[in-house]
């Protein structure tokens, strides 16, 4: 008995290896994943930011299309006073012409606030693309790490299966059968020890006489609990 409960503590070991390294396995094309997500964000910054560039051009070319019209029509009425033959029309004309000198004025203020704001934007686009490049580069680094540590644990996993295989041998297969089905039931965890006179799987105190059984080591001994196979020690 005590060699059955030897090859299943050994067997729940090598499955506890086991599925630590297969969650390694699984977290590699997450944080992939999580670096491409990284990348994407950044270029959409550079994006987003080529975007207002584009939208401060288009509104500074409107403005100043605006403007040379208005100057147009200034200039034609300063051409208008010297051929009205009336004050009331040549006040009315220098009204005009005011009226768009502050307007025009209003619109040079708003090129300028607009040649600010895409000066500002072109720094933002040098500085997004060049973090960007430097990001890129450390997460193409970064990935080829990560398929070499993919590689190495297949092959470490690969391995202990092997050796998961082999060890089978030697355990019958009803009771391979009942560990398999409390592994599957139990989050992994099929073979448990004691644990401060408590079962180390769902803590549940166990009586006097079934300790005693457990120290005699003569039978596979299941925690009324949880029905994880109980062994006395974890050696």
């Amino acid at each position: 008995m005590r060699k059955t409960k030897d090859l299943l503590l050994k067997l729940q070991k090598l499955d506890d290896g086991i599925d630590a390294l297969r969650a390694d396995e699984e977290s590699i094309p997450e944080t992939k994943q999580e670096l491409e997500e990284g990348l994407e964000a950044l270029e959409e910054k550079v994006q987003e930011a080529k975007g207002k560039s584009v939208e401060f051009a288009k509104k500074r070319k409107e403005l100043e299309i605006e403007l040379d019209s208005m100057n147009e029509k200034k200039n034609k009425f300063k051409t208008q006073l010297f051929q009205v033959k009336s004050n009331r029309e040549y006040e009315a004309l220098q009204h005009e012409i005011s009226g768009l000198d502050e307007k025009g004025s209003g619109l040079e203020d708003e090129i300028l606030g607009i040649l600010d704001q895409a000066e500002q934007a072109a720094t933002i686009i040098k500085e997004e693309e060049a973090r960007l490049k430097e990001e890129s580069s450390k997460a193409k680094a970064e990935q080829a790490k990560l398929d070499q540590d993919l590689e190495k644990l297949r092959s470490a996993i690969a391995i202990k299966l092997d050796e998961r295989t082999r060890m089978l041998v030697g355990v019958d297969k009803i009771l391979l059968k009942r560990y398999e089905r409390i592994r599957e039931s139990k989050n992994g965890l099929a073979v448990t020890s004691v644990e401060n006179g408590a079962c180390g799987g769902c803590f549940r105190r166990i009586p006097p006489q079934e300790m005693q059984n457990l120290k005699r080591d003569e039978r596979i001994i299941t925690c009324e609990g949880c029905g994880r196979i109980i062994i006395w020690k974890w050696e």
